[in-house]
């Protein structure tokens, strides 16, 4: 049955300060996370690509009551040895040579392309922190089986000559369907049914998966020790977590239906975390019951279909929640979230992402990974199809990349085109450009006791408070020629005035809360400081793009704020 689930979870709050946590599951059984990423940004600019600094995430913080987080099960992909009965099961698609081992993780074109993960290569394996990224479903059908690779989908081959190809749903066709060989020597055949010639394989001249008749390189294959059959975002239970409240929903109180939110509830009665089996996904009402969810969450309502969240009202709107995929906890030993977006198939960019922010994301544990490829929680055909760029822009990112180096496995979650937007690449995205100049402020911003973050985009004509007008326009970017360049973008903060009070947001009163909206024309003048004329309050900006903000935080100050509490 169609769960509808209004994203605004909610939960006991209880714990301290900083809450970027999660709970991990639901039903008892730990949730796999899957990674990727977007763009980051590093520091400064990065050759036009947007510059981020940025200091971490959030905090962690202590869950309130509730019951036990259930385990995460363990999981490794395994090099496939033997030939096996059902071949059914999750693995990762590599050309594997020595200690080099490349995965199938984009496509474009008739070619896919790959991403060196070796050096997540341990003795066990390949964890599914780092694996589940890439995974390819296989699952038997009538004459063969069918392969569906995050954020690729469905593999095919549909003419006799070197390619492969790709669709986001399931085709009856034998073009669409496989069989599997082991072979001595460690390689796996995968061979088109409809075209039995064809093998997929490894060109390592042009660096591309490719079907051919047998002149390239075999396949290597990891299967992966527990399968999960699905190629989805991670489901309801974590509600809470994140942030705040982490601990989130209290043991069995209220915690069912309606006000729930599952997520961390671990308690009785509500979905997840050890609620009732059927209910697959939160239904939360927000502000009911004195629950928090996920402070940085705007209100949002959207249905299971598939593999894909989906706006109830706007089928335009997918959506997706990416929890840290390097493993980093909170002191419950929660698992920490890293945003969730907002995606438009209509205009094949970000509309917004949010997240909490505190150094705890920002320790420095890697470098930028720069795994630019799609998201395997949005639908693969309403991405960008490559990296490149044009329209005079380049890859802005909503999320930046030094916000997120706690691993290298979230950090990769950054590139997923899903997090980023096209900017202008002389003006806005660059050193002391207008997006730039405001994202180097709002570093400043961060605070122990968590900054939460709303970074989005617009689409319709707007003037700013310097009187610079933006206009949306289509331009080709991603490789597709139907995107649209955003008017405006905005930052929405949300924090304790103090900053450091060691309380969560639902502990604290009206007067100790500051919020506002920071929003700048995407035709801004390069080397604008940021000023009071950025401003806006969070009401004003919910009237412009139909969102509605924080209703986590019911007594946050969303109709007014003073330019004084942000040093202005």
């Amino acid at each position: 049955m169609k769960k509808i689930i209004a994203i605004v979870l909610s939960m006991l709050v209880g714990f301290s300060a900083c809450e970027f946590i999660d709970t991990e599951q639901e039903n008892g059984e730990g949730t796999e996370v899957t990674p990727g990423g977007s763009e980051g940004d590093g520091t400064g600019n990065e050759g036009g690509e947007n510059g981020e600094s940025g200091n971490g995430n959030e905090g962690t913080g202590e869950g309130d009551e509730g019951g036990e987080t259930p385990a995460v099960t363990e999981s490794y992909y395994v090099e496939v040895e033997e030939n096996y009965s059902d071949w059914s099961g999750d693995y990762l698609i590599t050309y594997t040579n020595g200690g080099t081992v490349l995965v199938l993780n984009s496509h474009s074109d008739t070619k896919g392309y790959s991403h060196d993960i070796s050096s997540t290569m341990t003795a066990q394996g390949i964890h599914s922190s780092d694996g589940d990224q890439y995974k390819a479903v296989v699952e038997k059908s009538e004459s063969g089986y069918t392969i569906n690779v995050a954020g690729i989908g469905y593999l095919g081959l549909e003419s006799g000559k070197n390619s492969v190809n790709a669709s986001s749903s399931p085709q009856s066709s034998d073009n669409y369907k496989w069989t599997f060989s082991y072979k001595d020597g460690g390689s796996v055949w995968v061979k088109n049914v409809a075209y039995s010639s064809y093998r997929l394989q490894w060109n390592a001249s042009a660096k591309i998966f490719r079907c051919y008749t047998g002149s390239q390189e075999e396949l290597t294959l990891y299967r992966r020790g527990t399968s999960t059959g699905t190629v989805t975002p991670p489901s309801g239970g974590d509600d809470n977590t994140g942030g705040d409240n982490t601990g989130g929903n209290t043991g069995g109180d209220d915690n069912t239906g309606g006000d729930n939110t599952g997520g961390d509830n671990t308690g009785s009665g509500g979905n997840t975390g050890g609620g009732d089996d059927d209910e697959e996904i939160p239904t939360p009402v927000p502000g009911q019951s004195g629950k928090y969810g996920w402070y940085e969450l705007p209100a949002i309502s959207y249905s299971q279909s598939g593999s894909y969240l989906i706006d109830t009202k706007d089928s335009d709107l997918y959506y997706a929640h990416h929890m840290c995929a390097g493993n980093e906890t909170g002191p419950g030993g929660k698992k920490a979230r890293n945003y969730t977006v907002c995606f438009s198939a209509e205009h094949h960019c970000p509309v917004w992402v949010a997240a909490p922010r505190h150094a705890m994301y920002q320790t420095k544990a890697t470098d930028r990974t720069d795994a630019y490829g799609k998201d395997p929680s949005i639908p693969s055909g309403i991405q960008y199809n490559s990296k490149s760029t044009g329209g005079g822009c380049n890859k802005g990112h909503m999320l930046g990349s030094a916000e997120r180096t706690s691993s290298a496995a979230t950090n990769r979650q950054v590139f997923y085109y899903t997090n980023i937007a096209p900017q202008y690449s002389s003006s806005f995205n660059t050193g002391g450009g207008g997006w730039n100049t405001l994202e180097d402020w709002v570093d400043g911003k961060v605070c122990s006791d968590t900054l939460y973050v709303v970074i989005g985009t617009h689409f319709k004509t707007f003037t700013d408070g310097y009187g610079y007008t933006g206009k949306p326009a289509t331009i080709s970017f991603g490789g597709r020629s139907d995107v649209t360049r955003p008017s405006m973008f905005y930052y929405i903060l949300l924090r304790t005035k103090k900053g450091n009070t060691g309380k969560p947001l639902s502990e604290c009163k009206r007067d100790e809360i500051m919020c506002a909206a920071f929003v700048r024309s995407h035709e801004i003048a390069k080397g604008t400081k940021v000023s009071a004329k950025d401003l806006m309050s969070v009401s004003d900006l919910e009237k412009i793009t139909g969102f509605t903000y924080f209703p986590n935080v019911p007594q946050a100050p969303k109709d007014s704020y003073n330019a004084k509490d942000w040093g202005l």
